[in-house]
């Protein structure tokens, strides 16, 4: 694999792209991800309870909203990225229709996972934001540019939409999303007792002070 790609095109997912974004979100994070890892514990239920909780939340959460994006090379997919626009709404009637898939994939881990929910709400009440649920690049496509590509294409949007972009990660990637701009608020706790994580914050030029 060259060390950067030339030709990555970034699209809207459709339903017909669920089974790959599963399994690429599922291979970028199969070890070192302090979120999957605090939301279930157990490493073999792990292992089947996150990709349905992924692909559940693809489903009916992000799709919907119009967050989620792939990453394509020769029209494979090899990066996807999930986000929440600034006026997301899960509406009452998609929140009931969720319910089973939702049930199903957390099972007895219900309360974590809730918990993230929870966090991500107590970052920055009431102020209209993006929020950055996820990006992952397939392992064999790492360091190629994939990534890059993704975060600006995201970048594109909230310049586009004058409003912040939130988002959590591990202290290993902030100096990656430095690199675009991102400055680390600081940390905050996943759950009541899960691993502290960092809080980055994108601001659109528009908001940008000018010296």
């Amino acid at each position: 694999m060259p060390k950067t790609l030339q030709h990555i095109a970034i699209r809207p997912a459709t339903k017909r792209d669920i089974p790959a974004m599963t399994a690429v979100l599922d291979r970028a994070f199969s070890v070192d991800d302090p979120f999957g890892e605090y939301m279930f514990p157990n490493p073999a239920k792990r292992a089947k309870s996150q990709p349905r909780l992924t692909r559940a939340m693809i489903r009916h959460q992000y799709l919907p909203a119009g967050g989620a994006h792939v990453a394509t090379v020769d029209g494979r997919i090899v990066g996807a990225m999930l986000w929440q626009p600034a006026n997301y709404h899960f509406g009452a009637l998609r929140y009931l229709a969720s319910i089973p898939e939702f049930v199903w994939a957390m099972g007895s881990d219900g309360p974590r996972v809730l918990s993230m929910d929870a966090t991500i709400a107590k970052i920055a009440p009431g102020l209209p934001h993006y929020f950055g649920v996820t990006l992952g690049v397939d392992p064999w496509f790492q360091n190629t540019g994939v990534g890059k590509a993704l975060s600006l294409f995201c970048l594109t949007e909230v310049e586009q939409a004058a409003v912040p972009l939130l988002g959590l990660c591990k202290d290993e990637n902030v100096g990656f999303y430095s690199a675009f701009g991102g400055l680390r608020l600081g940390h905050i706790r996943l759950g009541r007792s899960g691993p502290e994580v960092n809080v980055m914050m994108w601001l659109p030029s528009s908001l940008r002070t000018r010296d």
